[in-house]
């Protein structure tokens, strides 16, 4: 059996996920759990840890106070946004025979620091976000657009923050001596 390939995607893998999906209705392999661990190492500094092993390494610019050695809690958001996106777009497109040439996306927003450091009772968090999508394909601009504006809607992370998610943070604090630190 010959692999069906569309830009870099085997089509035909993709459609046996989809239907496992389907068959799966409420379980793990069509609603599976993510998990993180995020730990701090030092002033700024943080590594974190997905389930799978892979590692990013984070920080805040020296203007901030940090190192600069690593993507900030915003990089990773922005970054989490365009890969999600990215992953949607090429899937839905191959799916629908598109052959991509180039696929290129810009995620950029502003964040209120002044809020943030307490400067002002407002929301420190994005003020907007905006994705700018520079594609070439073999395919008329409309119908790309259509297949893409449709496909928007079933990316799970842009989806996360457009609509309220609740977020339950959990504290579990233990006092300890400092001699034990060491």
């Amino acid at each position: 059996m010959t692999m069906k390939c569309m830009n870099g995607i085997d089509v035909d893998r993709l459609r046996v996920t989809r239907n496992r999906i389907k068959a799966d209705g409420d379980g793990p392999f069509a609603h599976p759990r993510y998990e993180s661990t995020v730990v701090w190492k030092n002033g700024y500094r943080t590594v974190s840890c997905a389930m799978d092993g892979q590692e990013v390494i984070g920080d805040e610019p020296e203007q901030y106070g940090g190192n600069g050695s690593g993507m900030t809690p915003e990089d990773m958001l922005l970054s989490a946004i365009g890969g999600c996106l990215v992953a949607t777009y090429i899937g839905g497109l191959s799916a629908a025979g598109i052959t991509l040439k180039s696929l290129r996306l810009d995620v950029s927003g502003r964040v209120n620091f002044r809020a943030a450091f307490g400067l002002e009772a407002t929301s420190p968090g994005f003020e907007s976000i905006r994705v700018a999508v520079d594609i070439q394909t073999d395919s008329s601009p409309d119908r790309v657009k259509e297949i893409m504006d449709r496909l928007l809607k079933a990316a799970p992370i842009p989806d996360t923050i457009i609509r309220p998610v609740p977020l339950d943070v959990e504290i579990s604090c233990k006092q300890t001596e400092l001699a034990e630190l060491s």
